[in-house]
């Protein structure tokens, strides 16, 4: 049985900006901003959710870009209050209509990089209990590894697979000093 409210995360203010929006001498801690609350489970409407994963969380990755965003000093300022993170890895338990068994099942381990996602919105809704996220951003975690291993994915194999191809264009044979 489905329950009608699950815990999230939520952002109720930028820790680095004033309610004028702009940045206060003192950004106040995190913790400060962030709290656990009760919020609607989502589910997948099948009019409006056919490409549309709902993910059960297992672990989620918080990595500097979510930092900076509680802080109102990431380049997309999400309205508040918003539940942050980019990564998350779990259970696939529902899923929309277009969204093809070939490519997840119900049941299937996954990680969903929510900033892949084609409505944009700077990745977020990673750090709840379930998510429903496009199925573009969702891919297959293999049996052989653990999910915990998978959470920080996005921001950090990406991040260093963008600096050593796409700006160092880095080849076999390469050195690469790694400090």
């Amino acid at each position: 049985m489905k329950r009608a409210t699950m815990r999230a995360v939520r952002c109720h203010r930028f820790a680095a900006l004033g309610k004028d929006g702009k940045p206060l001498p003192t950004p106040s801690p995190i913790r400060d901003v962030l709290r656990i609350d009760h919020v609607p489970t989502p589910t997948i409407d099948s009019t409006h959710d056919r490409n549309n994963v709902l993910i059960s969380a297992h672990y989620a990755g918080i990595q500097y870009p979510d930092f900076l965003q509680a802080q109102g000093l990431y380049q997309i300022k999400p309205p508040l209050p918003y539940t942050p993170g980019m990564d998350v890895v779990g259970l696939v338990v529902d899923k929309g209509s277009d969204v093809s068994d070939d490519r997840i099942r119900i049941g299937d381990r996954v990680y969903a990089n929510t900033a892949l996602c084609p409505s944009g919105g700077g990745g977020l809704g990673a750090l709840a209990e379930m998510i429903s996220v496009s199925s573009d951003a969702v891919f297959p975690v293999p049996d052989e590894l653990h999910m915990s291993s998978v959470a920080n994915l996005g921001r950090n194999y990406c991040a260093a697979y963008h600096s050593l191809k796409v700006i160092g264009n880095v080849g076999p044979g390469d050195l690469v000093l790694v400090d």
